[in-house]
């Protein structure tokens, strides 16, 4: 078949062309009306590394669970830290083709988003940020050794739902509310006997800071703890969902590769102009 000259028409197969060129100029419009970016899942390289946002999500609330070494499955709560924010879900993919090894540290200093206001946005601290998830359940089990809760320190609960404390350490221990109104103890602080339990119910909503200690031992050694009593949420107000966090270091040798989720802080419905890698390489990648 001889070449069709640019802006010939050609019959049939012309009315085709545009045809298609008309779709995708309509799925461009569409992409461009709904805030998806049409980079996505594209790749950006840098010196050393290649790297892709894959997706991006939004919600005012993630849901998730973990397995331990001992097949205990724990449900995890996350949410922003105010109202009128939301959390961002942003996969990524980090890839290594050029080095022999390149060692990489996931931390809240590894990447940012930007906005086109150019203001910053940093990885949030999964780990002391999320809250173990008793909603549903009649009662929350916080287990305390050493002046530690550490089994969980931050709970969340259903309004009216019972949180335990249970003693695992032969010394005495104590928490102490921040709110003196929590009656768990004069003042709101009470006493936990070596082996003993107490529980105090939460029938109103909110957030209820508090410390686990031990007698004796200084303010310093105090551990920060909270309960969260909540409410029903909407269905369309959350997100429920596997997800595999990036964080930790990592040496990726050559050919290797971290696929996984970052969770960013924001301001709802922001629009993003790019997020910027800077973990073991410097790379931009616009929306």
């Amino acid at each position: 078949m001889a070449p069709i000259a640019p802006g010939r028409y050609v019959g049939q197969s012309g009315k085709a062309v545009g045809a298609l060129l008309l779709l995708g100029l309509m799925l461009a419009g569409l992409l461009a009306c709904s805030g998806e970016s049409s980079t996505l899942g594209q790749y950006r390289q840098g010196r050393t590394l290649h790297f892709s946002v894959v997706s991006l999500e939004r919600t005012g609330e993630l849901r998730y669970s973990t397995i331990d070494p001992n097949g205990i499955v724990r449900r995890w709560s996350l949410s922003p830290s105010a109202e009128g924010k939301e959390l961002v879900l942003v996969r990524t993919k980090i890839e290594n083709h050029t080095a022999v090894s390149a060692i990489i540290n996931v931390d809240r200093t590894a990447a940012e988003l930007r906005d086109f206001a150019n203001a910053t946005y940093l990885p949030m601290d999964i780990g002391g940020t999320a809250r173990r998830d008793f909603r549903g359940e009649p009662e929350a089990l916080v287990r305390v050794d050493l002046g530690q809760c550490f089994d969980s320190p931050r709970v969340r609960v259903d309004v009216g739902s019972t949180v335990k404390w249970q003693s695992e350490s032969d010394d005495d221990q104590y928490i102490a509310f921040e709110d003196a109104a929590v009656a768990v103890g004069p003042g709101g602080r009470a006493n936990l006997t070596p082996g003993g339990s107490l529980a105090h119910s939460f029938n109103q909503p909110g957030t209820f800071p508090y410390v686990c200690g031990s007698p004796g031992s200084p303010e310093s050694l105090e551990w920060p703890a909270e309960v969260n009593a909540t409410g029903p949420v909407a269905r369309q107000d959350y997100l429920e969902r596997p997800v595999q966090f990036i964080r930790g270091s990592f040496e990726l040798l050559k050919g290797q590769g971290l696929d996984g989720f970052l969770v960013f802080e924001a301001p709802v419905g922001i629009e993003f102009r790019d997020m910027r890698w800077r973990a073991g390489d410097s790379i931009t990648f616009r929306f």
